[in-house]
């Protein structure tokens, strides 16, 4: 494989990501059958923010063509936003509950 290219293997690891990243993210903010359960899936939803970031990071230095990196920049901001909305609407309000509880 030449050095740079853009290969099928980072492809597959975005993807996968991007879809684990984005199923927590759904599940952490907008599921609340149980209590314990959003703060669970919001720490692992963080940790597998890292992960996206990161693969996608990859597939960015891999990509030749404008879009591929156009597309894999877009990638590596979304698990930020969506890891500062997490923090914003699930793990900061579950620790002032935690705190303001008598």
């Amino acid at each position: 494989m030449k050095q740079g290219s853009f290969k099928n293997q980072t492809k597959v690891w975005m993807a996968i990501s991007g879809a684990c990243g984005f199923t927590f993210f759904c599940i952490a903010n907008f599921t609340h059958l149980l209590h314990g359960l959003t703060l669970l899936a919001a720490g692992i939803q963080l940790a597998i923010n890292t992960f996206v970031f990161f693969s996608w990071k990859r597939g960015y230095q891999e990509a030749q063509r404008p879009l591929q990196k156009l597309v894999a920049l877009t990638g590596t901001i979304f698990p930020v936003v969506m890891a500062s909305i997490t923090i914003c609407r699930v793990i900061i309000p579950a620790f002032v509950r935690l705190l303001a509880a008598p």
